[in-house]
């Protein structure tokens, strides 16, 4: 499913987030004219894929799933995939300055490689998960916020040496139907209009600080 600039409005309008801008709490991300060009910014992303002179940039048929899917939410398989994200991202930004769901791209394409690494050398089944989450999004043509980048602390120390713990997100608790995770992340572009969260390390974590493998995205309640 293709969504337009206007579906995609609509669709954050079904959205409750909890955000505040100049200390005033925000009704509607979709409605709020501080956010209005982040969110023209992404539908034109979603637009351009629906556009048949810019289908051969913004869409790409996915191999593990043989469908059509945005550009942005695609898996490079060939050199020509390469090219044609660059092109279309080269693309976005003529128009709007800044293609930002391109980042949704490169952090597929980054988990894509180091979840089927992680299986070849554990036996685990991270691989098949995330897959399965990403035929999700790419069926419901979602865009998601990339939590990478933590607070940090003092940064002469490692993560489980920090006297804050939450300046590093990590695992607070497990439970049967997933895991609960605790911290800062600082400079997600477009979070207040993103329908997902892919929280991801943003170094390398140890046994003191688990948070050993990609976790599934926060969804917006």
């Amino acid at each position: 499913m293709f969504m337009s600039a206007a579906d995609y409005r609509e669709s954050l309008r079904r959205y409750r987030p909890r955000v505040f801008l100049n200390g005033q709490a925000v009704e509607s991300v979709a409605d709020e004219p501080l956010l209005a060009p982040g969110v023209n910014a992404v539908g034109v992303s979603y637009d351009f894929a629906l556009r048949p002179e810019h289908a051969a940039l913004m869409t790409a048929r996915q191999g593990t799933s043989g469908k059509t899917v945005n550009r942005m939410l695609h898996i490079n398989e060939t050199t020509t995939d390469l090219l044609y994200k660059l092109e279309a991202v080269r693309l976005l930004c003529r128009e709007v300055g800044c293609a930002q769901r391109y980042l949704c791209h490169d952090a597929l394409n980054g988990i894509f490689q180091a979840t089927r690494r992680t299986d070849d050398t554990h036996g685990t089944a991270y691989h098949q998960r995330l897959l399965a989450y990403m035929h999700y999004i790419q069926d419901e043509d979602l865009t998601f916020g990339i939590a990478m980048t933590d607070a940090k602390g003092d940064r002469s120390k490692r993560p489980g040496a920090q006297a804050n713990p939450d300046v590093y997100v990590r695992i607070a608790e497990r439970r049967p139907d997933g895991i609960v995770i605790r911290g800062t992340k600082a400079i997600v572009t477009g979070a207040p209009y993103m329908h997902e969260f892919l929280v991801m390390p943003c170094r390398t974590k140890t046994p003191t600080t688990p948070f050993a493998a990609p976790c599934r995205s926060m969804r917006r309640a």
